[in-house]
């Protein structure tokens, strides 16, 4: 995502379509959740395929996008020198080359069709991660800060490291070779790095530590990195996938939780990692559950998103004949995710999800 302002001061998002958290075509428009303001509970971003602007209608947000493949022109216009934008800032952005003008048509049908095709640079950024994988976890065990945030989530380092969890650094980056892998990888800089997996792919999603001190509470930090130039919290490469064991190793009665310190907290209370699959969001997976799973307790965060996406969930599993069980986070101030209520009273304020799995075996 590259921003730019205007000589009149209008604030433009420049994104690339691996960029869209779930894109849909719905109307003649593009439909997906913001990955601006990093909302994933309602598909706020709209965006016209035929001349790739859009906007997101969140009221908080309310950001004007571009999606560079589908309007190369405007998007190499605003990112030229001499031109009526002025670049902020450039997070990891592929190197820009004049294209050739796309027609209308030809625009509409990228946008419909090539949504989630990762293009070369994708593809090579999750190779990269893949590759520094043992080099991330080694800094991770190194890094005071890192081990710190773990604690303050009330996260051991070791079930974080044993789900594959790592941290990139400046310094990893700076090991780099000079050049495009450096710049792949600029802003995963200074992230947590989960990995992602899905039927025959992997994936990544990374969470910026960019600000965070020791004793900062986890919503203090968020807004702090929603104020105008902050990375974003989470960032994902394409495609990404659920936070799980890779799919022949998951068991045939799982527990689906939104967040990926949800799961490390389930696992940390004594679940069995082939258990708890974290969605990374609340869409399921593009190609579905493995089909040898036959049972899904749905245990989604407790805000009105995570209810919504609850029985959008259900309804969904229940038609793919699965059997489903809903466990909803009560209201009663002891967190709203399974991570604040493991973080504020350990295995005593689990004990909702507990019950429900004790029924559900």
């Amino acid at each position: 995502m590259i921003t730019v302002f205007t000589r009149q001061g209008k604030r433009i998002e420049i994104l690339s379509q691996s960029e869209l958290w779930h894109p849909r075509l719905t109307g003649g428009r593009v439909r997906a959740f913001c990955p601006i303001h990093g909302s994933d509970h309602q598909r706020s971003l709209s965006i016209d395929p035929v001349s790739g602007w859009g906007r997101c209608f969140n009221a908080a947000c309310q950001a004007n996008v571009l999606i560079r493949e589908w309007n190369p022109q405007a998007a190499y216009h605003l990112l030229g020198t001499g031109s009526s934008g002025e670049l902020v800032s450039q997070e990891g952005a592929p190197e820009r080359s004049p294209v050739p003008r796309l027609s209308a048509l030809a625009r509409q049908k990228e946008g419909a069709s090539a949504l989630n095709v990762p293009s070369r640079w994708q593809q090579e950024e999750r190779r990269l991660l893949e590759a520094l994988e043992p080099t991330m976890q080694a800094a991770l065990q190194a890094s005071a800060q890192g081990r710190a945030y773990l604690g303050e989530r009330a996260i051991p380092l070791e079930i974080a490291l044993s789900c594959g969890v790592g941290l990139l650094t400046p310094a990893i980056i700076a090991h780099l070779p000079r050049g495009k892998q450096r710049r792949l990888l600029q802003r995963w800089s200074g992230r947590l790095i989960f990995p992602l997996r899905a039927e025959g792919t992997k994936g990544y999603i990374g969470r910026t530590l960019w600000g965070w001190r020791p004793g900062m509470d986890e919503n203090d930090h968020k807004q702090l990195l929603e104020r105008l130039g902050r990375p974003q919290r989470w960032i994902k490469t394409n495609p990404a996938g659920s936070f799980s064991l890779p799919w022949d190793q998951l068991a045939s009665k799982l527990i689906l939780v939104e967040g990926t310190f949800d799961r490390l907290a389930l696992l940390s209370a004594g679940f069995l990692p082939e258990e708890v699959v974290a969605l990374a969001g609340t869409a399921l997976p593009t190609t579905g559950l493995p089909p040898h799973v036959r049972h899904v307790l749905l245990a989604l965060d407790g805000d009105e998103g995570g209810r919504e996406a609850t029985a959008r969930l259900s309804a969904q599993l229940r038609e793919q004949g699965r059997a489903v069980t809903c466990c909803l986070i009560p209201r009663d101030g002891r967190g709203k995710d399974w991570n604040e209520r493991w973080r504020l009273g350990a295995r005593a304020a689990l004990e909702p999800l507990l019950d429900s799995y004790r029924r559900l075996y």
